[in-house]
Formats: C-alpha cells, structure tokens, sequence
C-alpha cells in the first residue's frame, strides 16, 4: 500500500492533485490511499505523528496556519522520518531556493499554475523507486521465476514459440501470446506492430520513415508500423 498526503486549501487545486496522483496509480496497478487535508491542523499532525508507516506527502507551500516548510520540519525534525518523499507546490516559483535552502531533503518543487501533470507524474515514479513499490511483472519459465520492473521493459514480441520481453540489459522469454500477457499490463502497453506491445513511457522518439523507436534507455529498436501509427500518437501519457 503506497499513502498519499495532499495538504492543500484550495478545493479545486487539491482535487485536481487527487485526481492526477489517481489516474497515475491506477495506471501503475499498484494499491494507494490517498489522505487530504486543507490545513496544517491537528487531524494532520495527528496523522503524521500516529500513522507508522511511509507517505508520499504532497504539500501547498502557503497555508492559512503555517506552510509546506512547517510541515516538512514536522515530519524530517520532530517525527525524524527522513524516507518519506515530500514535494512541495507553490505559486511562488521565486522561493525555490529558500525552500531547498532548509535541508530537508525536499524531492521536487512544482510551481502551482500551468500544467503540473507531467510533473507529478514524473515525481510518483521517483517516489515508488524510491519506496521500492514498483510493479512488477512476475512469470515462471522452464521452472525460474522471474520478477521484471515493468519501467524496464521497452517492448514485448513475438518469437516464433515464444514470447520475449525485452529490457535494455536483457531478453526474458515466457510461453504467452501477447493478447494473454496485453491483459496483465497497464494500458501503456500499446500494440505498436504485428505481435508486439511497446511501453509507452519509454519512448524517446519514434522515426516514423525508417520505423525506429529510441528508447530513454538509449536502445533502439524496428517495433513499429504506420498501421498503429494514429493510435500512438493519439496516446496521452497516463
């Protein structure tokens, strides 16, 4: 279970976190809690001080009894929880600086207006590493078993047989078609070309006239076809 605390006072701003971090977590098929609070107020220290276990606190800089800082002190000074990531989300982008200036080991500051999504995401994937609750696809093959982060596969493909899953260091093979392992993966694993599935979070770029994905990882590979072509680029990142 990964727990989240989203402290912010404005209902809008704070349900939209809610949303994004939830949309993000179900897409990562990982089991979270999400906890909001509108204020640095007692049900929150309560929570922090009795609820034994790590969170990903999420928090508004300004506050009506305090701020974000506050909050971050409480939990890194007063309860010494120094694995807890906390992120912090303000309208002043100017107080970075101060803001890191505190020691805290703050993981992000995300300045409040405009598109935060991206960044938020981006940050939940940094947190469930940290945390070491990354989703795992887990197989058992000629009697090993096998547990594979699903961020280091790129792509999944038939091969003759068998199956491989392909990660930038290795090739696991599994005796699945690819519809049997499609319904065991998030949705961002998309058919990209006959028999294959690709990652789509892994994507650098895609050169659609030698039909060649570049991975993040700086692997590349031919495991795409113009007929899944609108179907990739219609994909909006979850």
């Amino acid at each position: 279970m990964v727990n989240f605390v989203i402290v912010d006072d404005n209902n809008n701003h704070r349900k939209n976190i809610c949303n994004i971090v939830m949309k993000r977590m179900m897409s990562n098929q990982v089991n979270f809690k999400i906890n909001e609070f509108n204020d640095y107020n007692n049900k929150l220290t309560t929570y922090i001080k009795e609820s034994g276990h790590i969170s990903i606190y999420i928090l508004d800089l300004e506050l009506p009894s305090g701020d974000g800082i506050d909050i971050a002190r409480m939990i890194r000074n007063t309860c010494n929880d120094w694995n807890s990531p906390i992120i912090i989300i303000t309208a002043h982008s100017s107080l970075y600086y101060e803001v890191y200036k505190q020691r805290l080991q703050i993981l992000d500051f995300i300045p409040k207006f405009g598109s935060i999504d991206t960044s938020i995401n981006e940050d939940i994937d940094i947190c469930l590493r940290m945390l070491n609750k990354e989703k795992v696809y887990k197989y058992i093959y000629k009697n090993v078993e096998y547990n594979i982060k699903l961020s280091d596969i790129n792509f999944i493909q038939r091969d003759g047989r068998k199956t491989k899953i392909v990660t930038k260091n290795q090739t696991y093979y599994q005796n699945i078609t690819i519809n049997a392992i499609k319904s065991m993966l998030p949705t961002y694993f998309k058919i990209s070309a006959k028999g294959t599935l690709i990652n789509m979070r892994n994507i650098h770029e895609i050169d659609w006239n030698e039909m060649i994905v570049f991975f993040k990882d700086g692997t590349k590979d031919y495991v795409v076809t113009n007929s899944h072509k609108k179907e990739i680029e219609n994909y909006e990142a979850d």
